[in-house]
């Protein structure tokens, strides 16, 4: 089976045994670790992509539309 992204999944980084090496080096706990990037992932979640923003200026002002279109 072939991935066809590059990013680990909370689960696979949760699961990742040279991650789990690099958090017992540095003293972080796995629960700890998991609730970090359950944030993150929430955070990332609420962001409004640069096209969603783009789309509600011109739904809100009809000005800034393109002459052509």
């Amino acid at each position: 089976m072939s991935k066809t992204r590059d990013d680990l999944t909370i689960t696979e980084a949760l699961r990742d045994p040279l991650i789990a090496m690099v958090l017992r080096a540095d003293g972080v706990k796995l629960d700890d670790f998991k609730r970090l990037l359950e944030t993150a992932a929430k955070k990332r979640e609420q962001r409004t992509s640069p096209v969603g923003k783009f789309l509600n200026v011109i739904s809100n002002n009809p000005a800034a539309m393109c002459s052509f279109c």
